[in-house]
């Protein structure tokens, strides 16, 4: 008698390989990203010395936007003083400098083994939900796993970087940073994944 695996058995073991696989692959990409292609030099500049002083330091960790709306006014104003805080906001920001200012009151080392470890978490979680994604498809070959892997990094890197150009006017080339290395990340890894995670042919 010819032993038949059960489905979910092996649909776990192809999540577990692809997640595995993917997380690797996305990690290497990111090592490669950060040495070779270096895509952050080209999107972030030090922030100059003279510069420090005038931002000031905020009293906690967080994000800043400046210029600020007045949020007070907008929730318990009268109308009018509703009206008034967005045009005193608008006439600060339009045309001026704005920016977002993320702070931490207190660094961490930037190259230490527990912030590799934090950044291989988040990969393999990626990676296991792409993994699900493809072993719950019943598409037989790799190239079209692969496409469809693909289409979901582009999606992925769109709609969580580019919302920000508009909403927070963060400069273009940290936007297209942002996209770029989210869709490469995925596309590479997601070319790994689709290659050993194939999904269970249905016995006829």
């Amino acid at each position: 008698m010819k032993f038949v695996p059960f489905l979910p058995f092996h649909f776990l073991r192809q999540v577990v390989l692809g997640t595995i696989v993917g997380t690797v692959v996305a990690f290497g990409w990111a090592y490669v990203s950060w040495s070779s292609v270096r895509l952050y030099d080209w999107a972030i500049q030090p922030m100059p010395a003279e510069a420090v002083p005038m931002v000031g330091v905020p009293p906690r960790d967080g994000a800043y936007a400046y210029p600020w709306i007045d949020v007070d006014r907008l929730r318990s104003g009268t109308p009018e003083d509703r009206a008034a805080a967005v045009s005193e906001w608008r006439s600060q920001v339009d045309g001026k400098s704005v920016g977002v200012l993320l702070v931490r009151t207190s660094g961490r080392d930037p190259i230490s083994p527990l912030r590799y470890l934090t950044g291989a978490g988040y990969l393999a979680l990626c990676a296991f939900l792409m993994s699900v994604l493809m072993a719950s498809m019943r598409c037989p070959s790799w190239a079209g796993r692969w496409v469809i892997g693909v289409v979901i990094a582009l999606f992925a890197a769109m709609a969580g970087d580019g919302p920000d150009l508009a909403w927070f006017q963060l400069p273009a080339r940290w936007i297209y940073m942002g996209i770029a290395d989210t869709f490469l990340t995925w596309t590479v890894a997601g070319a790994a994944i689709a290659a050993v995670v194939r999904p269970h042919a249905p016995a006829h």
